[in-house]
């Protein structure tokens, strides 16, 4: 009897609670810094190869090297953990609560931004066929950045050392990381840390799979740039749904590099990534 309980209660362990054995500091350092330079680079050749004239080869090959991406990830983890970690990325259901939060989260920023009198609208007639081919872009660099991030960079350090330590650097080096982007400042690198880099780590810590912050991630930034019609990081206007007309001060509507700079999407991801921060702690 107390065997089959033991049993039942192993089997309704949620996958992020998998058990890992450890591993020698020299392979943890070989998956760790290995890792993040070969998907980076996986990364980087998946963005220049996905330029097709035929809008739906090119929408197919960029979800084709997102899930590219996500498959050697997971043969990167089997080469070093000596298991099929699993529990990443098969846990689907984490996809749709990241999609709903990224998009709620955007339309939240933009209604405040509105109430403001910094956030107004048009109809664009946009060509849908590159709003498409923009919105499977965007789950490319969702599984690109994310896997860099989030499941090497997070997942090893949180693996190791704890997650106070993997929230902390992970978050500090994606936020920092986009200093380089056009109109970013020291201040637009401190949001995205506070607004995203800290939410998404939090996310792929309470979720225990990669889906809910590429969910997050995935629609973030489309809402933001090829719905709203607002600059993401820094990279200018795309094609988009509305054509947007953004007014007042850049602590408000985030300047050049676009709302990711905002006092409002820093304080509003600071409480999302506080709220998912607390659920864990308890």
């Amino acid at each position: 009897m107390n065997r089959n309980k033991k049993a039942m209660e192993e089997n309704e362990k949620p996958m992020s609670e998998v058990a890992v054995k450890p591993m020698p500091v020299w392979r943890w350092i070989l998956e760790l810094v290995p890792g993040i330079a070969v998907f980076l680079f996986l990364y980087s050749i998946a963005q220049d190869v996905c330029v097709m004239e035929s809008p739906w080869l090119q929408m197919l090959v960029r979800l084709l090297a997102g899930i590219v991406i996500l498959g050697v990830f997971l043969l990167w983890t089997r080469i070093f953990e000596k298991c099929w970690r699993m529990d990443i990325l098969f846990k689907f259901r984490s996809l749709g609560t990241g999609l709903t939060i990224g998009a709620l989260f955007f339309c939240a920023v933009v209604g405040i931004m509105a109430a403001f009198g910094s956030y107004r609208a048009i109809y664009a007639s946009p060509d849908w066929w590159k709003i498409a081919e923009r919105f499977c872009f965007y789950f490319l660099v969702a599984c690109g950045e994310e896997v860099v991030f989030r499941g090497i960079l997070f997942r090893l350090i949180d693996e190791k050392f704890g997650f106070w330590w993997a929230i902390l650097i992970s978050a500090s080096l994606f936020g920092f990381v986009h200093i380089t982007n056009p109109d970013a400042t020291l201040w637009s690198s401190v949001a995205l840390v506070i607004e995203a880099g800290l939410l998404l780590g939090a996310a792929y810590k309470f979720s225990g799979s990669l889906w809910m912050p590429i969910g997050i991630h995935w629609t973030w930034n489309f809402i933001q740039g090829n719905v709203f019609g607002l600059e993401v990081s820094g990279s200018g206007h795309e094609e988009s749904i509305l054509k947007a007309v953004v007014t007042g001060p850049d602590i408000i509507t985030g300047g050049g590099f676009g709302p990711e700079a905002s006092i409002i999407s820093m304080v509003a991801g600071g409480l999302l990534s506080a709220l998912f921060i607390l659920r864990l702690v308890k």
